[in-house]
C-alpha cells in the first residue's frame, strides 16, 4: 500500500524552489499552450459532501522579478493546493513511484510539496500546468467515487492500479481519454523529475556527482560513446575521431 498522505514529510520551501528552478526549463519539452487539456468537459461527480479535492487558493502574489536577491532569496507566493488536493497528489505520487528496497516513496522525499510549489508558482508556463492538474485531480477523485465508491485516497491500490491503467500511456487511452491521459503523462514527469533531483534520486540511478580520478584520466566509456554516437545519427551528424 502507499504512504498515508497525512503522515509524509513535509519539505521546507526553500528546497522545493530550488527543484523548481532547476526544472523550470526541462520540464516544458514537449508541451504546447495551444493544446486544449481538461475543463468545463468534465462531466459532473454525483455529489458526495467533503470526497472531492477541494478547491485551491488563488494566485495572487507576483514572481521573482528579473533582478530577485539570490543572497536572501525569499518566496512571493503562497502554495495553494487544498489539504484535500495535496492527499490525492500525495497517492498519485507514491502510485508513479512507490517505496522499495532500494529507494524511498516519492512522498519520502517530498514531492508532493514540489507539486504544489510548481502549480502555485504565478507563471505562464506553471498556470498551464495548475489547470491540468487540477483538473485531472479533480476527474481521478470523480472516477474513484463512481465505481470504488470511496476517494483516491482510501481506495486500494488495485483499484488505483485500474484506474490509473485506462490513462497511463497517450498513444494507448481510449479516444475520450486523451486530456485525461495528458494530465497523467503531465503528472508522471513532473513527479520523476522532482524525485531524480534529490539525494534519494541520484542515489537510485548510481550517480556519484563530481569526484576526483587516481591516475591518468581513463576517457568516456564504451557505452557512453555509443550513446552519443546514436544521437549524432538522429541530428544527421557522424562521430569522428581525434
Amino acid at each position: 500500500m502507499t504512504s498515508d498522505p497525512r503522515t509524509v514529510p513535509r519539505i521546507d520551501r526553500r528546497t522545493t524552489i530550488k527543484w523548481l528552478a532547476g526544472t523550470m526549463t526541462a520540464a516544458y519539452t514537449g508541451c504546447s499552450s495551444d493544446e486544449k487539456y481538461l475543463g468545463d468537459e468534465i462531466p459532473a461527480a454525483p455529489h458526495r459532501a467533503g470526497t472531492l479535492p477541494g478547491v485551491a487558493a488563488t494566485l495572487d502574489a507576483p514572481g521573482y522579478g528579473s533582478d530577485p536577491d539570490v543572497m536572501n532569496p525569499v518566496v512571493p507566493w503562497s502554495r495553494t493546493m487544498s489539504e484535500a488536493q495535496l492527499r490525492t497528489t500525495t497517492a498519485l505520487c507514491d502510485m508513479i513511484l512507490p517505496e522499495d528496497d532500494r529507494s524511498p516513496a516519492a512522498s519520502g522525499v517530498g514531492v508532493p510539496d514540489f507539486i504544489d510549489e510548481w502549480v502555485s508558482a504565478p507563471y505562464s508556463q506553471q498556470r498551464e500546468d495548475r489547470e491540468i492538474i487540477f483538473a485531472g485531480l479533480e476527474w481521478l477523485e470523480q472516477q474513484s467515487q463512481e465505481r470504488f465508491g470511496s476517494s483516491f485516497v482510501n481506495a486500494d491500490d488495485r483499484q488505483r492500479t485500474a484506474l490509473l491503467d485506462t490513462v497511463a500511456w497517450t498513444g494507448r487511452a481510449a479516444p475520450n481519454l486523451a486530456d485525461q491521459a495528458a494530465f497523467f503523462e503531465r503528472f508522471r514527469w513532473l513527479t520523476v523529475g522532482a524525485f531524480y533531483t534529490t539525494e534519494a534520486g541520484s542515489d537510485d540511478v548510481g550517480y556519484i556527482g563530481n569526484v576526483p580520478l587516481v591516475g591518468e584520466y581513463p576517457g568516456p566509456s564504451d557505452e557512453a560513446m555509443a550513446h552519443l554516437a546514436a544521437v549524432l545519427e538522429q541530428l544527421g551528424l557522424t562521430l569522428t575521431g581525434p
